[in-house]
């Protein structure tokens, strides 16, 4: 008998069944969705590890082997630590260089590494003649028989692929995330120019141990052999950060959206109460047990909990789909280059279901029990007469519970600050203000304690930590939340002089159930702040990127780097070719050195240029700029310097002496001068970091990286000159192209940020729905009085739209104030490092998702309220008889 009430209460109530599931389904849609993305890319990572390394556990090289000139490695040391351990079952000597490939229309970075016996033999499979990585053959459609062109620093080659590798011959390089590898004879690595040594750089290593003890058996070996770098290629993939927690960041993301929901669970199962009482009643009163009572409300709000956690879990799958597309399609792109990007496919574990269902479940099923135990413990004759069970006084542990919090909050705000603690008391004042119904004029009080309580706030803006930041934004969400909640009852007067009868009674009720409200207002003011914050501050993170894409690094928008490869060879002498300088408006030489200060080991990145890099130079100071163009920057003399303030805070003329050397490492000489500072600059805004200029003309530091910085508007010469260079075999990067695809993720991110924030509005609307529908069921007494002295029922249909949509409009306006103080903060913690930062507010975004909640919110409220009309006056009034 019992299932059959619990089960036919569910079944007939349908409406308020299905606003709950809205409700509720949330939390397990998102933490099984974030779920399903750990899942997917926790499996994807295993079979990478399998797919691209093989049997490589380990990579060696040499400690001064870089990307710009491979050295080296000493074979003999290394071989003899590694026969010291008997946990390496195999290893094999490696040239390993770095190519540039044409592939159709585009290029394409990759390794080369040149197939040996050995190699062979290490790998246990013969190689053909050219062999290329099967993720690179399959992202750019590649067949056996076609052809690429190898470019390298003797020319350009063309290859024909005759094999796609697998396992070993699938090498992507040691993060496993490069464009892949080619594989070439050892004599075509002689003939095309592709390794400038004799001598291999690298060996790969086989462990006879679990992928977790890879990375303590390479520092072991390191302190065997101190000459060399050992990289764990497999234990670095699979513990990597963040590959590892990808899906839980979404959950954190979204665990707004995921408390919301729990918060209305609460409501809901205070409306199920509310509407049972006068049934469940005449079950007390004919014989029904405690126990008993307890079990109908909780099997009929089980019944619902496992329909919604039923909805929620199919719901989650497609939402991790979703998650997981948006992941893949944050490709990088570029006009010239293209890369290998791998699409993680979806997976999801059952056991992660079960999870998810189960993390979902606990909230919900807690106040489940807490509320039918609450409800079987009152007294047959409150619950048949009908009188409101709400409104009881909480028992003497709730009561010290509350205390508990109160102390241990203002024990963490008196540790962290004394201005934190004296807010915290100036917080708790209205409340206690509250609890006290003698005193009078508690609106204004509760106003005024508000207000102080922004005031108080001002003079603490920027200062502190990012902890200090959020404390403070609680701090700006309760004063904002006390000024406009006192100032309600003079909202109500103004709307009297109007004689808008539905907008009084909607503030009325509001102003009497305040607590009943509170959760619902909360979670929506918080909700728009997030989204008001999030739309706002990345917004204009990207309009200012996106204003610095034409000043470039300090005025030049396109930089090229020689390979120091070719300096065995013979660089290209790009100045010297009048057809490519004619796209660029200036392009002037530099070398980028390492330069330290006289006694100090600390080194800072400098360039050395002529008089010449004047022409086009912007540096980060207004009033060094002011003094430069008052001069001929030809008559400023060698050796003179412009230093970041970083590097030394000294006035124009004073004498440095100053130490530099090459980047390069086991070819580079010191050179120790003096040097004339002429001026300093504030590095904070520029967007390369470069600690300093020395202008000294015709001097060539041995072992220096060498290049150009250019100018250039036409992007479609930009993008010519790039592949001029590629094809050079030297690197060339167009900044303001680099800015744009920042620009571009930015602002990708930013969308799902918002749409994991608006989830928390779709449970805010259902919230809000379910509270109407309570409304409705607590206020029959007052909707039949009003409906008996003549009110129409659209009237009344109207005060429970209104009052949804007063409770909206009223978590909007303290939104807004809230984020005119958070975005003030932040930017008052910004300006320091980017003085030219400013606010860019999308007022289309922000009035277009303001106009949404308003309407969404009238729909979901439209459900109750319509439901309101249709009470029959005698009916409401014979309920409380």
């Amino acid at each position: 008998m019992i299932l059959k009430i619990a089960f036919r209460n569910f079944a007939k109530h349908w409406k308020i069944g299905l606003l709950a599931i809205l409700g509720t389904f949330v939390a397990t849609m998102l933490l099984i969705g974030g779920l399903s993305l750990n899942d997917s890319v926790n499996i994807y990572l295993k079979q990478k590890i399998t797919k691209n390394f093989g049997k490589i556990d380990l990579v060696i090289k040499d400690k001064s082997d870089t990307i710009f000139l491979p050295k080296a490695i000493n074979s003999d040391k290394v071989e003899i630590a590694l026969k010291q351990f008997g946990e390496v079952t195999d290893f094999v000597p490696v040239k390993l260089a770095q190519i540039t490939a044409k592939i159709g229309s585009k290029y394409v970075d990759m390794y080369a590494i040149a197939v040996s016996e050995k190699f062979q033999k290490y790998i246990e499979k013969s190689v053909e003649k050219i062999t290329i990585s099967s993720d690179t053959a399959q992202a750019f459609n590649l067949k056996i028989g076609d052809e690429i062109e190898i470019i390298s620093s003797k020319g350009t080659y063309k290859v024909r692929i005759e094999a796609f590798g697998k396992d070993e011959l699938n090498f992507r390089g040691e993060t496993g995330s490069s464009n892949g590898t080619i594989f070439l004879p050892e004599s075509l690595f002689e003939e095309y120019g592709i390794y400038p040594l004799k001598e291999p750089n690298a060996y790969f290593v086989t462990l006879d141990l679990p992928v977790e003890e890879h990375e303590k058996f390479a520092e072991k070996l390191k302190e065997v052999e101190g000459s060399i770098r050992t990289n764990a290629v497999k234990y670095r993939l699979a513990t990597s950060p963040l590959n590892k927690i990808i899906g839980y960041l979404f959950i954190g993301f979204s665990g707004f959206s995921i408390l919301s929901s729990f918060l209305f669970i609460a409501s809901f199962f205070g409306i199920l109460a509310e509407e049972r009482k006068i049934s469940l009643g005449v079950l007390r009163a004919i014989g029904y047990s405690r126990a008993q009572m307890f079990w109908i409300l909780f099997l009929e709000g089980l019944a619902y909990l496992i329909l919604s956690e039923i909805v929620g879990a199919i719901a989650g799958v497609g939402f991790g789909r979703y998650l997981l597309y948006k992941v893949n399609s944050f490709q990088r792109t570029d006009e010239l280059f293209a890369f290998v990007q791998d699409k993680i496919p979806f997976n999801i574990k059952f056991l992660s279901v079960i999870f998810g269902i189960f993390i979902a479940a606990i909230v919900p099923m807690i106040i489940l029990t807490c509320k039918s135990i609450e409800f079987s413990n009152i007294s047959p004759s409150i619950l048949y007469g009908g009188r409101n069970i709400e409104g009881k006084k909480r028992s003497k542990a709730f009561n010290a519970l509350a205390i508990l919090v109160v102390i241990l909050f203002l024990f963490v705000l008196y540790r962290t600050s004394l201005n934190y603690f004296l807010l915290g008391i100036l917080s708790l004042i209205p409340i206690i203000i509250n609890f006290i119904g003698e005193i009078n004029r508690k609106n204004i009080v509760t106003f005024v304690y508000g207000l102080a309580i922004l005031i108080s706030i001002v003079p603490l803006l920027s200062s502190g930590t990012a902890k200090d930041f959020l404390i403070r934004s609680g701090f700006v969400l309760i004063g904002s939340i006390y000024s406009i909640f006192g100032l309600l009852p003079y909202l109500k007067l103004l709307f009297e002089k109007f004689k808008s009868i539905h907008i009084v009674l909607a503030i009325s009720y509001i102003e009497k159930y305040k607590k009943r409200n509170f959760i619902i207002f909360v979670v929506y003011s918080i909700t728009l702040i997030l989204i008001l914050v999030s739309a706002i501050v990345p917004t204009s993170i990207s309009k200012y990127i996106e204003s610095k894409k034409e000043e470039g690094a300090f005025g030049y928008n396109f930089i090229i780097i020689e390979n120091p490869i070719k300096s065995f060879f013979g660089s290209y002498k790009y100045l010297n070719d009048e057809e490519f300088k004619k796209k660029f408006e200036k392009l002037v030489p530099i070398q980028l050195v390492e330069v330290s200060k006289l006694g100090e080991k600390r080194k800072y990145s400098f360039i050395i240029s002529s008089q010449e890099i004047f022409e086009k130079l912007v540096l980060p100071s207004e009033k060094l700029m002011k003094d430069l163009s008052k001069i001929n920057p030809k008559e400023i003399p060698d050796k003179s310097i412009y230093i970041s303030k970083n590097f030394a805070d000294v006035d124009k003329g004073t004498s440095l002496t100053l130490t530099i050397k090459g980047i390069l490492p086991g070819i580079s000489r010191k050179l120790t001068e003096s040097f004339v500072v002429q001026g300093v600059y504030d590095p904070t805004e520029a967007l390369l970091p470069m600690d300093g200029i020395i202008i000294w003309k015709d001097k060539k530091i041995f072992g220096s990286i060498s290049g150009y910085v250019g100018v250039i508007k036409d992007k479609n010469k930009a993008l010519e000159a790039q592949e001029f260079v590629t094809r050079k075999f030297d690197a060339a990067v167009y900044l303001t192209a680099e800015i744009e695809k920042m620009y571009t993720a930015i602002d990708n991110l930013v969308t799902l940020s918002l749409q994991l924030f608006y989830l928390g509005f779709f449970a805010g609307f259902a919230g809000l729905a379910i509270i109407t529908f309570r409304n409705v069921y607590a206020r029959k007494k007052d909707i039949g009085m009003l409906r008996a002295i003549g009110t129409d029922g659209n009237t009344i249909f109207k005060m429970f739209i209104f009052e949804g949509l007063i409770v909206v409009f009223v978590a909007t306006i303290v939104a807004v104030i809230s984020s005119i103080f958070v975005i003030n903060d932040l930017i008052k913690f910004v300006s320091p490092l980017l003085p030219s930062f400013k606010i860019v507010i999308p007022y289309g975004k922000v009035l277009l998702t303001l106009l949404s909640v308003f309407g969404l919110t009238t729909v979901f409220v439209s459900i109750p309220a319509d439901l309101s009309r249709k009470i029959p006056p005698s009916e409401a009034i014979r309920v409380f008889d």
